[in-house]
């Protein structure tokens, strides 16, 4: 494992996405609007926690994080994204998009 990957606050990072990963997962699709908004306040977190492990990412000379973020891209474009479009305001939009449906359902 690179160093990059043994720090504490990129483990801390990556435990805390699986976790809300797995809590999202499990809520699953059908919800009352309280559950739904429980939900998506979770996806606001995970995005969050996303959008600081992409910076750290995309700062780190670690040949291992790079080959990450070159990973991220890809899958972007095998989504039909462009790749120059995963960057900081993507996630920021992304956090947009969560806050407007949680204000929907209040």
């Amino acid at each position: 494992m690179s160093s990059f990957f043994k720090s504490e606050q990129v483990q801390k990072s990556l435990s805390r996405m699986q976790e809300l990963y797995v809590e999202i997962n499990r809520m699953g699709v059908i919800l009352s609007p309280q559950d739904k908004k429980l939900q998506l306040e979770k996806m606001l977190e995970l995005i969050e926690v996303q959008q600081s492990m992409f910076m750290r990412i995309s700062l780190s000379d670690d040949p291992t994080a790079k080959e990450l973020l070159a990973q991220v891209k890809q899958s972007a474009s095998l989504l039909g994204m462009n790749p120059q479009d995963v960057n900081p305001s993507f996630y920021g939009k992304l956090k947009d998009q969560v806050q407007t449906m949680i204000q929907e359902l209040e």
